[in-house]
């Protein structure tokens, strides 16, 4: 209650260059001030209401990273929340995020819609599969690329979604989409095949045959390899290059439904078996497994912090990539089946058919 009446005397003061209690102090002496603050203040950035400065010493270190490294444990214990977006009218299944930063969700109602990386906006709806979307990937040029039910690919321009080609040739769903370092696409099917597309103009190049069931999960390697988890348990690893099987990753007893890699190079997988598993990108030696889910997990992504975040039908976890040590729990989720991550470091993950963005 004390802070509420901090926050609602702070917003709703008069603001005046004779009331700015921080118009004579020295910047050093604000950034002192502030880091005292308590963190629900700091976090509302009501001080931007009464000092004029606020914007140039939040930028200082020492705050942002105050600010930064408090903003999950804000959200697990509630004192803010996630934002959500409203539009979908099923279970929102696939999210991506494009390099202008626009975020992209493709669910069970058929649609893609388009929302403002900035303020949330919906900017618009594509239509044109008749079939649950289940799979979306962004390309280097910018190309939004959709895997569906109805066996298709979708591509559309980034930029005034502009329905550019179908891509057909998958038997069954398709389940799983990833762009290589090279702008090579990659789609994963229930048909137990990954078929390599050209990103320039569509062209199918060749298809991977490995796996005994659905191909449900793909990533991409720094290392440009590419990984494909499956129903069948196992992570197959394959070369960029001429598609040829590197290797196979054994060690979950249950689906592997969902892959993500770090910028430290390690693969992490998530699976039915309530675990995530951790490799090396080199040569796929298991590191470790982290426990901490009570259900299976269906979706995995890794911040430019190197945190790695993790969904499942009914929570949602963030572990530290150094050591796998579970930081935060952040509340109840139903059915978070699909995470990203955009560049400033803000989470966006569904919930049955809404957004939260973090």
């Amino acid at each position: 209650m004390l802070v509420e009446r901090e926050l609602s005397a702070l917003v709703n003061a008069p603001v005046s260059g004779g009331r700015d209690p921080f118009e004579w102090l020295p910047d050093e002496l604000i950034v002192m001030i502030v880091l005292m603050l308590p963190f629900e203040v700091l976090w509302s950035g009501v001080c931007e209401h009464v000092c004029e400065r606020w914007a140039r010493v939040v930028e200082s270190a020492p705050v942002k990273r105050r600010k930064r490294e408090g903003r999950w444990a804000a959200y697990e214990e509630g004192v803010i929340k996630p934002r959500e977006l409203e539009g979908h009218t099923e279970f929102v299944h696939a999210l991506a995020v494009g390099l202008d930063d626009k975020v992209y969700s493709g669910s069970g109602d058929k649609t893609i819609r388009v929302w403002s990386g900035d303020n949330g906006t919906h900017l618009q709806t594509l239509k044109g599969h008749t079939g649950s979307v289940w799979a979306l990937a962004v390309g280097l040029d910018g190309k939004l690329y959709l895997g569906s039910f109805d066996e298709k690919i979708n591509v559309w321009s980034g930029d005034g979604g502009t329905h550019l080609q179908t891509l057909e040739g998958h038997a069954e769903s398709v389940m799983a989409l990833a762009v290589g370092l090279d702008g090579k696409i990659y789609s994963g099917s229930r048909d137990e095949t990954i078929r390599v597309w050209s990103g320039t103009d569509g062209t199918h190049i060749q298809t991977l045959v490995g796996h005994t069931d659905t191909v449900c999960a793909l990533a991409v390697g720094l290392d440009g390899k590419i990984y494909s988890g499956s129903f069948d348990s196992t992570i197959h690893v394959w070369s960029a290059i001429d598609g040829m099987h590197l290797h196979t990753l054994v060690g979950h007893t249950d689906y592997v439904c969902a892959l993500a890699t770090g910028l430290n190079g390690s693969l992490y997988s998530g699976s039915s078996d309530k675990t995530i598993r951790v490799w090396s990108g080199d040569d796929g030696t298991h590191l470790h497994t982290l426990v901490g889910h009570t259900n299976c997990v269906t979706s995995l992504a890794v911040g430019l912090d190197g945190k790695v975040f993790s969904g499942t039908w009914d929570e949602m976890l963030v572990w530290s990539c150094n050591d796998g040590t579970l930081l935060h729990k952040l509340g109840r989720h139903l059915y978070a089946d699909a995470l990203a991550v955009r560049r400033d470091g803000s989470l966006i993950s569904s919930s049955n058919n809404r957004l939260l963005v973090w």
